[in-house]
């Protein structure tokens, strides 16, 4: 079984609120598991959030340099 987090164990891990992980998830950017009423998120999608969101800063900061310095 794969583990999973709560929404708060969540924004720990991420270092954001609680609130911000649910408007994530409603906004699909976090994919999550219902069990009734309760929001839980796999460690792995935890991690491809993470990973996604280097990307994406890499991405941009590669952009900036392109664009200031001509790299």
């Amino acid at each position: 079984m794969r583990a999973l987090k709560s929404v708060e164990e969540a924004a720990v891990l991420l270092a954001i609120s609680p609130w911000t992980v649910r408007g994530y998830v409603r906004e699909g950017k976090l994919k999550a598991v219902r069990l009734g009423r309760r929001v839980l998120l796999e460690e792995a999608e935890l991690e491809r959030f993470v990973a996604e969101a280097k990307d994406q800063v890499g991405a941009e900061v590669h952009r900036l340099l392109e664009e200031r310095i001509g790299l």
